[in-house]
């Protein structure tokens, strides 16, 4: 651990001082207008200079290698007031600017993009660690962010092939192998902390990833902004937005296991006032598996509209339709500390499993400016799912045995439903010439509701080694019921939060938020009922400082909690689990802030576990304590014009102190020590093959417990994947090859009976056209 933190610092001096020699500075920002609705095709450049350019589709503008020096900017664009400003630039200084241009007396003609336009490599700002647009070198926070075009030339199927390039995140099976559950510094990550558009998103199978613009990832603790959490961080995915520009583009994506992806995006304005926009996201998918009997359909349509009800006032509103078929899969097992030697295609399930999954999500979002320095916002989520499962599965080895295993029949149905809304207040405003504040309040509700009913039966003995399916009729009347309950959660949060700027240099990150939780389970199958209430309160305060040009220090303190259900001995329920972090780390723009390079140190402590009460085994104290720490790197963004890089590196030493149940220093589940992973790609930019681009690259990590007792280890691996690309105007084409030397490996695993092995060699390609 010495010598990594050594050669980091090591890294990190010499990186800033060759940075420093740099005597010219750079202007980076967005152009909007005063609808709020990004402005492509605006042209942002320097008078009496030949130093300028012009925003892309987002309306962000970059203008680079400025000498130091005083200029005046101009901006203008065919039907918008042109603005002149005074700007002043230092040596390595980056300039943000941020404005919104009025409409001239002449009507403004429509921009029709169709070329393939992808957006940035390396987004600079985020709106999940603060709750407001901000440049993310000025976050006191370690954040990480996927931007689209990077997600595009990785051929991002599922959420999962994305995060697998964050530090610190690892990919875990969950629910039998359908939905997302990662693992972010440690800490299993699920339902929980998985958010879109900055509101929870419980689901039970894979989300779209056809209508995601980009996925941000904050580090640690966020009950600040959020209430319950997950220790080790919080995913916001957000999705793709209305457009007021109008293009239309359909692709297919195929690989070598029956792969077949038809998916469409479009989007645009209606009226001549262009205050009606629109987006819509759709696609069908069919797929077979490396994994016997898992077979893939699916559907799914998001379609979404912004209408500007006034320059001040706008609302949005997206909805989400998905359908999807797939069985369970848990895996393989492991059978005396070793993992069964089977092939990885091997199944334990049965060729006519049957699981199928529906989402329905609806968001609005409400805004309204009321005048340059204060704006409110007011927003509601409604989700609700639906599952259904028949099939058949393992449990456990049999008796005295190595290779024969139990399986039971199990018909289950899910339904859950999730309602959210969020109104809150924000305000920018100055206290003196040198201190500004950026601040938000707001009050949140929520309300999740989960029905179960699972009937259950034994069905057979399988050889795992030599299986023959099919061989009994399914028990389907002669199962009992096992499981039928109601849990409903209600939460009232409020929260308050100021980020302030002093001097320019230094930011002060300040906040908290009380939680009121309530919990009732309705148990119809044991006939009993459950309730509960607790109260939280987390506070945040963070500090980052700007220690020369590019360079900033930063460190924060957080709190989070999640709700721990139970009571005493002595009647009295228990209360949340309580987690501590502690973070610093170093933020730092190499190549003209072209590449973005973050470390950080990280300490979580998680407290209030319940263990078994020695008074009285049918009783748990909270005694309980489990500590992870260590240190991350991560680097984004684009060194030559074409030439793109994502590289991470994680140590993480989780250890379990005490829990009463797993021995005290027993390393986390499915959490390797080390991890690294590397990805570049390089697009020429001009000449006959301007658009073609080649890249690859690899990830790599350590041995790791593959259960909460350390019984037995998932080996190390790593696997090494490549890409070649074009993109022209209206076309584009790509061919990945990932797992390129067929490592035999496993993703995570559940307990010893589930298992996961990873995706042999697979080639995906994708072939896509712009109108």
């Amino acid at each position: 651990m010495r010598r990594i933190l050594t050669s980091l610092v090591l890294f990190l001096f010499t990186s800033s001082v060759l940075f420093a020699q740099s005597t010219t500075g750079r202007i980076e920002g967005r152009i909007q207008s005063q609808k709020g609705e990004s402005l492509p095709g605006i042209s942002v450049g320097l008078e009496g200079t030949t130093l300028g350019s012009t925003t892309d589709e987002e309306g962000k503008f970059l203008i680079k290698s400025i000498p130091a020096g005083n200029y005046t900017m101009v901006i203008s664009g065919i039907g918008y007031e042109s603005v002149k400003q005074t700007i002043s630039i230092a040596a390595q200084q980056v300039l943000p600017v941020f404005m919104r241009l009025n409409t001239s007396d002449f009507t403004l003609a429509q921009v029709e993009i169709t070329g393939s336009k992808a957006g940035n490599y390396l987004e600079r700002e985020g709106t999940t660690a603060t709750k407001m647009e901000a440049h993310l070198s000025t976050v006191p926070q370690s954040v990480q962010v996927l931007s689209r075009r990077a997600m595009d030339q990785l051929q991002v199927v599922r959420v999962e092939d994305a995060m697998r390039n964050v530090s610190g995140v690892s990919v875990e099976t969950g629910f039998g192998g359908r939905t997302d559950i990662f693992q972010i510094r440690g800490f299993r990550t699920d339902q929980t902390s998985i958010f879109k558009n900055g509101f929870r998103n419980p689901a039970r199978t894979y989300r779209e990833s056809a209508n995601v613009q980009q996925i941000e990832v904050m580090k640690g603790p966020a009950s600040v902004l959020y209430g319950v959490s997950d220790p080790g961080g919080l995913i916001n995915i957000t999705t793709k937005k209305p457009t007021a520009y109008t293009f239309q583009s359909i692709q297919l994506t195929g690989n070598n296991f029956g792969l077949v992806r038809p998916s469409v995006d479009l989007g645009g304005t209606i009226g001549e006032e262009k205050n009606f926009k629109y987006r819509l996201n759709g696609l069908y998918e069919r797929s077979e598996s490396y994994r016997d009997f898992v077979k893939t359909k699916r559907y799914f349509v998001a379609p979404s509209v912004t209408y500007d009800f006034s320059p001040n006032t706008s609302l949005s509103v997206e909805a989400e339709l998905l359908n999807h078929n797939q069985p369970s899969d848990r895996g393989i097992f492991a059978v005396n500390g070793k993992i069964a030697d089977v092939p990885r295609s091997r199944s334990l399930g049965e060729p006519d499993n049957y699981s199928f999954y529906q989402n329905r999500l609806v968001q609005y979002n409400l805004t309204h400016r009321l005048n340059d320095a204060w704006s409110l916002r007011h927003a509601m989520n409604f989700n609700y799912g639906t599952e259904t499962r028949k099939l058949v599965e393992q449990t456990t080895l049999v008796k005295n045995s190595d290779r024969l295993i139990n399986r039971r029949y199990q018909d289950q149905y899910t339904f859950d439903r999730y309602f959210a809304t969020q109104n809150e207040v924000y305000g920018k405003f100055n206290t003196g010439t040198d201190i500004a504040h950026r601040t938000v309040a707001g009050v949140e509700y929520s309300s999740f509701t989960l029905d179960l009913n699972v009937k259950r039966a034994a069905y057979d003995i399988l050889d795992i080694y030599n299986p023959e399916y099919s061989t009994k009729p399914k028990p389907v009347n002669g199962t009992a019921t096992s499981q039928d309950y109601r849990d409903r959660t209600q939460n009232v949060g409020f929260y308050l939060q100021d980020f302030i700027t002093i001097r320019q240099r230094l930011n002060v990150l300040l906040g908290g938020r009380f939680d009121i939780f309530d919990y009732r389970s309705e148990d119809y199958f044991g006939q009993d009922t459950t309730t509960q209430r607790n109260y939280a309160f987390n506070p945040r305060i963070g500090l980052l400082y700007e220690v020369y040009g590019p360079l900033s220090a930063y460190a924060n303190y957080s709190t989070g909690f999640q709700t721990e259900v139970g009571r005493t001995l002595e009647g009295d329920t228990f209360e949340p689990l309580k987690t501590q972090q502690l973070e610093g780390g170093i933020k730092l723009g190499l190549f003209q802030d072209r590449l973005n390079l973050t470390t950080s140190y990280f300490r979580i402590k998680k407290s209030n576990i319940s263990a078994v009460d020695p008074r009285d085994v049918n009783f748990r104290v909270q005694v309980g304590e489990i500590l992870s720490e260590g240190a991350e790197v991560d680097v984004t963004g684009e060194i030559l014009p074409g030439l793109n890089l994502i590289a991470t590196y994680s140590f993480i030493d989780a250890l379990i102190k005490s829990d009463g149940v797993t021995t005290s220093g027993t390393r986390f589940q499915n959490v390797s020590p080390h991890n690294f992973t590397f990805w570049t790609t390089y697009e020429l930019q001009d000449g006959l093959l301007k658009g073609l681009g080649i890249g690859g690259g690899f990830t790599s990590v350590q041995s790791r417990p593959g259960d909460i007792n350390d019984t037995f280890r998932l080996p190390g691996y790593t696997k090494v994947e490549a890409t070649i690309f074009y993109r022209a105007k209206r076309f584009n084409v790509s061919v990945n090859g990932k797992n390129l030397t067929d490592e035999y490996y496993y993703d995570g695993a559940q307990s010893a009976t589930g298992i996961m092995p990873g995706a042999p060699l697979t080639v995906i390609g994708t072939v896509g056209f712009n109108f």
